[in-house]
């Protein structure tokens, strides 16, 4: 029994032992705080809604990052998709709603067509062109918010059919179906990362792509998988904030992607590559959109909030970025004493 126990305990990831604790403590300290709005129902099946579209952005980002890339276009790529179905919605709806059905069973076609080439053209210039993964998405960024933008003029789309907004804030039980929804799939990108070949080739990449393609890993399609991967996930975003929001805005969500950057670094999931673990991507969630909450609940000022989101942003990437440091330099000591052993046994023989 104990050595099943040690088995377990060596096989769960520091950072998983950390963010729990986070987690928790954050928990207990909204309680005494404000317990009494904290705790509420409502307050609970709110957090539960507004995790979903972070938490998409965040899977987005995380694969990216896997990857030692980064892609900073998928909250337009989500808003570009709801602009696109709210004009098919508003131009094609019949007056009398009998068209509806089909209507959004082609969002989600429209969606998928969006969010596969959005990613194709985001690897195209990653992979084959060769440009550093942050100026290619930096770019598709405004590209994408200005075609959204031409499309609407700046306006926003909205009003969108009934069976839309029923979905959008169905519950099953106490627990939103969007959530549950996400967390399936959530579940199934975990599974992905970790247990399939393009997992582990995805972080072989990310750790060194020179070695990779000397031992014969494909590492432009595991680029272009990464990104059609991460459009199709930004893509489903833009279908949520259409049904929770009931509105589509070129310029809607701009602090997204910053939640989301903050939200793979807590996870542990580094900027440069390679390491990290996808399932704890649901942890810094949780974490984030506790605090998030409790910010709005003690009535912090939102600048104050997003100076405190910096600061823990540029706070994890330095932690992150030591941890890496020492952890080569153990690495290369421990090279080296091999090394003079191994000479010191030849000299002795």
């Amino acid at each position: 029994m104990k050595t099943t126990t040690k088995r377990l305990l060596r096989r769960i990831d520091r950072k998983t032992v950390q963010l729990l604790l986070l987690a928790v403590v954050l928990f207990v300290v909204m309680i005494i705080l404000k317990g009494d709005k904290f705790l509420r129902a409502k307050n609970i099946e709110s957090m539960l809604f507004q995790l979903v579209e972070p938490g998409l952005f965040a899977m987005c980002i995380g694969l990216a990052y896997l990857s030692k890339g980064i892609d900073l276009s998928v909250v337009t790529i989500a808003n570009l998709v709801g602009v696109v179905n709210g004009i098919m919605l508003r131009t094609c709806l019949a007056p009398d709603g009998s068209n509806v059905g089909m209507l959004l069973a082609l969002c989600v076609v429209i969606a998928v067509g969006v969010g596969l080439t959005c990613g194709i053209i985001n690897a195209f210039f990653i992979s084959n062109i060769g440009i550093f993964p942050i100026l290619v998405t930096l770019g598709t960024q405004n590209l994408f918010m200005g075609i959204a933008m031409m499309l609407t003029q700046g306006r926003a789309e909205g009003n969108f059919p009934q069976p839309l907004m029923d979905f959008g804030n169905a519950m099953v039980g106490p627990i939103p179906l969007l959530t549950l929804l996400f967390l399936l799939l959530y579940a199934l990108m975990c599974v992905v990362v970790h247990r399939t070949p393009y997992g582990r080739k995805l972080q072989w990449m990310g750790s060194n792509s020179k070695v990779t393609w000397y031992t014969g890993i494909n590492n432009r399609r595991i680029t272009y998988v990464t990104y059609i991967l991460s459009g199709l996930l930004a893509a489903l975003a833009g279908l949520v904030i259409m049904a929770r929001t009931n509105s589509a805005k070129a310029d809607y969500g701009s602090t997204y992607v910053f939640q989301a950057l903050l939200t793979c670094v807590l996870a542990g999931i580094s900027p440069l590559g390679g390491t990290g673990k996808y399932y704890n991507l649901i942890l810094s969630i949780i974490t984030i959109q506790i605090t998030s909450t409790g910010f709005n609940l003690l009535r912090i000022s939102p600048l104050i909030r997003d100076s405190i989101f910096g600061i823990l942003l540029v706070l994890s990437i330095f932690i992150d970025y030591v941890s890496q440091t020492q952890r080569t330099r153990r690495l290369n000591r421990a090279a080296i004493r091999q090394l003079q052993q191994a000479g010191e046994k030849e000299a002795v023989e």
